[in-house]
C-alpha cells in the first residue's frame, strides 16, 4: 500500500509539473517568440517548478502520514529525473517528437515508477531484531 500511495502522489505531481510549465513560462516572457524565451523556460522556469512540485510531493507524503517522507521525496525526485532522462534519450533515438499528451503520460508513468521505487527502498525493512516478534513474547 505504501508503494501505491507514493506512486499516486508521484504521478500526480509529475503530471502537474507538465501542466504548469507552459503557463509559468508565459508569465516569465512578455512575447512567446524567440530563443531567449525558450532558453528562460528551459533553464529557469522548468527547474524551479520541478523543485516546487517535489516540495508538494513531500507535503503530500507528510499529509498521508508516510514515513520516512523526506528521503522518499528526494529519492523519488532523483529516480524520476533519471527515468525521464532515459525516456528522453529513447525518444530522441526513435526520432520521435512527443505531443503534450505523450509527455503527460510519460511523465506520469515515470513519476509513479520513481516514487514507488523510492517508497520500497526507503521502507526500512530491517528484519527481526531479537527473534521474539512472532513467538508471542513481549520484548
Amino acid at each position: 500500500m505504501r508503494a501505491v500511495t507514493a506512486a499516486v502522489i508521484g504521478a500526480s505531481c509529475a503530471a502537474a509539473w507538465v501542466a504548469t510549465i507552459h503557463p509559468a513560462g508565459d508569465l516569465a516572457c512578455q512575447s512567446p517568440e524567440g530563443v531567449g524565451c525558450a532558453w528562460g523556460r528551459f533553464t529557469v522556469v522548468a527547474p524551479v517548478l520541478w523543485v516546487l512540485w517535489a516540495l508538494v510531493a513531500w507535503g503530500l507524503l507528510r499529509l498521508a502520514r508516510f514515513t520516512p517522507s523526506w528521503p522518499t521525496a528526494v529519492a523519488g525526485l532523483l529516480v524520476t529525473t533519471g527515468l525521464l532522462v532515459v525516456l528522453g534519450f529513447v525518444a530522441i533515438g526513435m526520432r520521435r517528437s512527443p505531443t503534450l499528451q505523450d509527455a503527460l503520460v510519460g511523465l506520469a508513468a515515470a513519476g509513479a515508477a520513481g516514487y514507488a521505487l523510492a517508497a520500497v527502498v526507503s521502507a526500512g525493512y530491517r528484519g527481526r531484531r531479537d527473534r521474539t516478534e512472532h513467538r508471542g513474547q513481549d520484548g
